[in-house]
């Protein structure tokens, strides 16, 4: 795909740039252990409130971690990041590791956030669009023309026998300029990802998806680092990923006192919208990660193998990247000790939590 031929390039660019990670821990503040996150997101937002409340109550510093979060427009350039040893780990979708896999930079998930491919086809309801094969001459929002869900618009085209510029695509932004090109009928179908999705709900708009089978049941992707920092970092990993199970275990406990944690935070993240409803909103964007993520078997942070193959099938099938055994690109091995801690504790902790 010539989409991705830029990013591609510069992923290779970065791993030549430097050795990934480091084999020691720095010194960090007091007896913490400092770690740099590179996450995938131009912003803030109730998508990554879990994200938010590890730091807020104090569940990295538990672990005995000092984390410093750096925000990144796009899983690919999270992915640079961690490839050239800018971050010790990355929060990304699972383009980038795979594509990546290709030129050897040695990029390995450790553990899952997105339990399902986030990306999707949808148009308002009523509409009459009803299969892929409708979209012929239409028009597709999108957030922008270089954005991931535009690479799965085009994919999603040509494997149901079209042309990848049959439909027109759109760049629509994101929050009011999105949601008036959609009640403006400027486009005629989405291709947005999950908490977009939404967000779009949350103004009112309902909307029915476009069924790609390709992605049914796929994973989306999570915490990936370098080959070398999962040998030598195994620990630091481990500890990570317990604080974020943690977080998790709390956000499902008291979602709302995950989405206020966020406004403490990062207050831009409370927009303008009355509370209530600036708060049940975010709670309805905060469950939509929530779901699918393995509390009641208490296996959060596991990376289904099977969702995974079919997430690499699927980019090979589309021409992103040849077709390998998708185990080359994640490991399972780390999620018991994700899991290791008392969940009736944080439940406990989060239904206290105003």
């Amino acid at each position: 795909m010539k989409v991705l031929s830029g990013a591609v390039a510069a992923l290779c660019a970065a791993a030549a740039l430097s050795a990934c990670g480091s084999d020691d821990d720095a010194a960090g503040s007091g007896d913490l252990t400092p770690v740099t996150f590179a996450m995938a997101s131009p912003s803030w937002n109730a998508g990554y409130a879990v994200m938010a409340v590890v730091e807020a109550e104090g569940f990295y510093k538990e672990e005995g971690l000092k984390v410093t979060t750096n925000l990144f427009p796009s899983a690919t350039q999270a992915a640079q990041q961690v490839a050239a040893g800018g971050a010790d780990l990355g929060l990304m979708t699972v383009e980038p590791v795979a594509i990546g896999h290709d030129k050897d930079l040695n990029l390995v998930y450790f553990s899952s956030y997105w339990a399902k491919w986030i990306y999707s086809l949808q148009v308002p309801d009523g509409s009459s669009v009803k299969s892929i094969a409708d979209l012929k001459g239409r028009k597709i929002g999108v957030s922008a023309v270089a954005s991931s869900g535009s690479t799965f618009a085009r994919t999603a085209m040509e494997l149901n026998g079209m042309s990848q510029d049959a439909a027109s695509l759109v760049p629509i932004g994101a929050g009011a300029q999105q949601i008036n090109a959609i009640k403006s009928g400027q486009v005629d179908a989405l291709a947005l990802w999950d908490i977009q999705y939404q967000l779009v709900k949350n103004a009112g708009i309902n909307l029915t998806p476009l069924p790609v089978k390709e992605t049914e049941d796929a994973w989306g992707g999570g915490f990936a680092t370098t080959r070398k920092n999962l040998e030598g970092k195994k620990d630091v990993l481990e500890r990570f990923g317990r604080a974020v199970a943690k977080a998790f275990v709390f956000s499902k406990a008291n979602p709302e006192a995950a989405i206020r944690a966020m406004w403490k935070l990062y207050p831009e993240t409370r927009g303008s919208d009355p509370e209530e409803k600036a708060l049940a909103d975010g709670v309805k964007v905060l469950e939509v990660r929530l779901a699918g993520q393995g509390f009641d078997d208490k296996s959060l942070g596991r990376i289904d193998g099977a969702a995974a193959t079919r997430a690499v099938d699927f980019m090979a099938s589309a021409g992103l990247t040849r077709k390998f055994p998708a185990k080359e690109i994640y490991t399972d091995e780390l999620f018991s000790a994700f899991n290791d801690f008392s969940y009736d504790d944080v439940k406990k902790r989060a239904e206290s939590a105003s």
